[in-house]
């Protein structure tokens, strides 16, 4: 299926990165670093019990930090950050680290996300919000600027999400490479005003069916009517009703019927002709 309406972001030349040495050697305190930035993978306490079971002094690679704004910046390293503080009864203690000078906060992010991906250690969430902090993707970048028109947080890397924050990745690059900038907008646009961005209206099964929805109808299909007819039916019926469709194994279809059918509404209304292929 082709791409839709609405011009796509234009290519943009990947950003490099300048160091002004190539990282030097530094025995740090842990009291002195930072992280959890917000290009970073959150902590996760199952990585950090296993470290601590196969821990060896003798595979112990140096952090890699930024020194910045004064202050010395966790770019790799606080998983094993917090394993040596558990082992050490929570206190500090000093680790080697690699110290850079001269990088920005989206140098920092670039590089979170080359030595991630270099150790396959990223997930697709993980690794979108490292491109997206590091503005090294312009395809990226834009989904994250229309959302953000719209009301919404693109919240990527994260569990658990709240109103207008969008916690699912590849639903929405796939929406986007299948809807154009102009219908992408659209898309987020009818989803505050038919559901004022209730995390359950934000999942990928919604989403994708709304992408396939508009994609197929366009302008065919009356906002405020979407809006008025949507807005009465709870996205948790959407998902309930969804996951009892066995008649295909196309997500996005099975969603984009469920939307079709309550927006065409009683025997007295217009209605939209069925179009979707399969």
């Amino acid at each position: 299926m082709s791409k839709k309406s609405g011009s796509r972001v234009p290519p943009q030349p990947q950003r490099t990165f300048g160091i002004k040495d190539p990282g030097v050697e530094r025995t740090l305190s842990t009291a002195q670093l930072t992280s959890g930035l917000a290009y970073q993978r959150e902590v996760n306490e199952r990585e950090v019990e296993r470290l601590i079971r196969e821990w060896d002094n003798r595979l112990l690679e140096p952090l890699i930090v930024s020194y910045r704004d004064g202050r010395f910046y966790v770019i790799d390293g606080q998983h094993r950050i917090s394993a040596m503080r558990k082992i050490n009864g929570g206190r500090d203690i000093m680790v080697r680290c690699k110290v850079y000078t001269g990088l920005t906060y989206v140098d920092e992010a670039a590089l979170c996300w080359k030595l991630d991906k270099a150790k396959k250690r990223l997930s697709l969430s993980q690794s979108t919000n490292a491109l997206a902090e590091s503005g090294l993707d312009a395809e990226i970048c834009g989904i994250k600027r229309l959302m953000n028109c719209a009301g919404f947080t693109w919240a990527l890397g994260r569990k658990y999400s709240k109103s207008y924050e969008v916690a699912t990745t590849r639903a929405v690059i796939n929406a986007y490479r299948l809807l154009g900038d102009d219908s992408f907008l659209r898309l987020f646009r009818l989803l505050g005003d038919t559901w004022a961005g209730v995390p359950a209206s934000l999942t990928a099964p919604v989403i994708s069916g709304m992408a396939l929805m508009l994609s197929t109808y366009g302008a065919e299909l009356d906002d405020k009517t979407f809006v008025r007819r949507l807005s009465s039916m709870e996205p948790e019926e959407i998902t309930r009703r969804g996951r009892l469709d066995y008649s295909t194994n196309n997500t996005a279809l099975r969603y984009a019927r469920i939307l079709l059918e309550r927006y065409n509404g009683t025997r007295n209304t217009k209605k939209l002709p069925y179009r979707f292929e399969g």
